[in-house]
């Protein structure tokens, strides 16, 4: 790090990257800029915010709107003269009381329980910074909730649903859709103009960030991070078990490294287990005067394809065979590349693992999609429409590698760059 005197005075602090441990000084940013890493250009900061005030505007404005969007019908088709609705609340309780509880579960997660959260406590959040409280492990939380909101996929699912259902019956879009387009707007929207991480310093003022001043110490005790709150510090305190944790937000420190793999291969292993049944086993049925006539992933592929709707094929082939699988064996070639030590492109790393980490998600498309199913056709009418067994190993697929990928330490890969360079 540059030490000249004019260099320091143009530094407004000083933090370690989450992504590969550098230390990184940072200027003071103008509105509408952001700070990234040289290094693995990982976002450090950004004045590309509104403040919480707007944000919790956005939030009860979505929940205004979550009523409508989830309970009242978004499409409808007509089955000889009879007309059935499709709403997302009527097709996870027909999945639940059909014998799918686990499976209507996961939907319900990701689809009303994380939504619904995050915007409340968004809300929370604004009420605590006028009644000026420090709401630690309400931060800590909104962190943890963000991947698992899930209404973008929703609305993706939605138009899939149209489109498998449309050769049986006539489709109908109802006008609530309306709000449920809005809702996913204006969820889109919160996610992109509000940092749960740089909400930090707005509560917790008192723990200043590292100064230039400082700088002369740094080569003699470098500066610790913390991966809770992103905040990079001098010294930490002590819990009663004299164990590290961070200064703001009490978090432990330095996992060690055989823990933070263990926790990573866990799940992966766990996800990629689940593939086998969810791949060979039927995910839905449906019944033509009651005959029954089983897909799976693949095969239902394969009829989007035969019905000449090959921009679907493609979305629902790349989110539930494509995506799962390709996650799978990057998050293997990574784990094996620490491991075994492999010095392969830290550039190319570092890309495979944003990109599976952005995507994992739109795997839970399928599950999506066979809700909406659920609540369109199964009535017993000529057309009848089931889940099989595979959805829930797709689904706890889903799960388990998004946690894989959650709880893994991209700041390994950089140790073995970094021993490479020496």
């Amino acid at each position: 790090m540059v030490k000249s005197s004019q260099y320091l005075e143009t530094i407004r602090h000083i933090a370690r990257c989450g992504d590969c441990d550098a230390l990184v000084a940072i200027s003071k940013l103008e509105k509408g800029q952001h700070a990234e890493c040289p290094r693995c250009h990982h976002d450090l900061q950004s004045q590309d915010r509104w403040s919480l005030r707007r944000c919790a505007t956005i939030a009860i404005s979505i929940l205004i709107l979550m009523p409508f969007s989830l309970t009242f019908p978004l499409l409808s088709v007509d089955l000889i003269g009879v007309k059935v609705d499709a709403s997302i609340w009527g097709g996870i309780w027909k999945m639940a009381t059909e014998g799918y509880p686990i499976t209507a579960f996961m939907v319900f997660l990701t689809a009303i329980f994380a939504p619904i959260s995050f915007c409340l406590a968004v809300i929370i959040l604004r009420w605590c910074q006028i009644i000026k409280r420090q709401p630690r492990n309400l931060l800590i939380a909104i962190d943890y909730l963000k991947p698992w909101v899930m209404f973008d996929i929703y609305l993706v699912a939605l138009g899939v649903s149209a489109f498998k259902v449309r050769d049986y019956a006539t489709l109908k879009f109802d006008v609530y859709l309306i709000a449920f387009v809005a809702t996913a707007i204006l969820m889109t929207l919160l996610f992109a103009k509000i940092n749960p991480r740089e909400l930090w310093n707005d509560f917790y003022p008192q723990h200043l960030l590292l100064t230039p001043e400082n700088a002369e110490k740094l080569d003699k005790n470098p500066p610790r991070f913390c991966h809770s709150c992103d905040y990079t510090f001098e010294r930490p305190l002590y819990d009663r078990k004299k164990r590290e944790v961070c200064p703001r937000c009490s978090s432990l420190l330095d996992k060690p490294a055989t823990i933070s793999l263990q926790q990573t291969w866990a799940p992966l292993l766990a996800g990629i287990i689940m593939l086998f049944p969810a791949n060979f086993y039927p995910i839905s049925y449906t019944f033509m005067n009651n005959v029954p006539t089983g897909d799976t992933l693949i095969s239902g592929v394969i009829t989007f394809v035969s019905m000449g709707s090959y921009f679907v094929a493609f979305v629902v082939f790349a989110a539930s065979v494509f995506v799962p699988i390709s996650k799978a064996v990057i998050m293997l070639y990574l784990l094996a590349s620490i491991h075994f030590n492999w010095r392969h492109s830290i550039k190319w790393q570092m890309r495979l693992f944003h990109i599976i980490h952005f995507v994992g998600r739109w795997s839970m498309l399928d599950l999506f999609v066979l809700a909406l199913m659920m609540s369109l056709v199964t009535r017993g009418q000529i057309i009848n429409f089931s889940v099989g067994p595979a959805a829930f190993y797709f689904g706890a697929s889903v799960f388990l590698t998004m946690i894989a990928t959650t709880n893994f330490d991209s700041r390994l890969l950089w140790k073995i760059y970094d021993r490479q360079t020496k």
